[in-house]
């Protein structure tokens, strides 16, 4: 936890002046350059279909839930919302910033955080093995503490049909279907950050 945090830290101080001022009064003149320097956006909307799209949560594994539990909370203010517990060694946790307001005002018990799951943002999901061979890295030693991002949509079922045209992507698990349905050739174990014996 300590090492993520000076990670954390140093990217901090990476991004501090760019992120201290207006992107706009950042923008370089014709032909001179200062790093940091920004290259705005398009200003092409989204895709219309995408409407109503926006990022639930992030998921991370952990192999100390108590550290990370302390340092989400302590740390940076997360407060838990609850934890699932979906086997006697595997527990699913989320944490959530109170959504009522940025200035302190904004206090939510944990059934209100929980009556919004759905539809808030910037969640925390922690998913947590409970075994002796629980010797998970950390995501600077070996990329596998990163598990997914959670998508809310306005519908499920159209998302799919529209993501199955695109021959470049491929859709693991459809719409309605169970994990023990899928075949074993198919990567759900890394997709959740956690060994696929573990997951089957």
């Amino acid at each position: 936890m300590a090492l993520f945090l000076s990670t954390l830290l140093f990217g901090a101080q990476l991004i501090l002046s760019a992120s201290s001022h207006s992107i706009p009064n950042m923008l370089p003149r014709s032909g001179q350059h200062q790093y940091p320097y920004p290259v705005l956006g398009s200003d092409e909307a989204a895709d219309y279909a995408t409407t109503g799209y926006f990022i639930n949560h992030f998921a991370i594994s952990t192999r100390n839930l108590t550290a990370s539990l302390d340092f989400y909370s302590r740390v940076l203010g997360f407060r838990k919302m609850f934890t699932l517990y979906v086997s006697k060694t595997y527990s699913i946790t989320y944490l959530a910033h109170a959504h009522g307001g940025k200035n302190g005002t904004g206090y939510q018990t944990a059934l209100e955080l929980n009556r919004e799951k759905n539809n808030a943002q910037g969640l925390l999901e922690i998913y947590y093995l409970d075994i002796p061979t629980n010797n998970i890295k950390s995501s600077s030693q070996h990329p596998n503490t990163f598990t997914h991002i959670g998508l809310v949509v306005p519908d499920a079922q159209k998302t799919q049909e529209r993501l199955e045209t695109m021959p470049d992507l491929k859709i693991v698990k459809k719409y309605g279907e169970k994990f023990t349905q899928l075949t074993d050739d198919l990567v759900i174990g890394p997709a959740v950050g956690l060994p696929p014996a573990i997951v089957a």
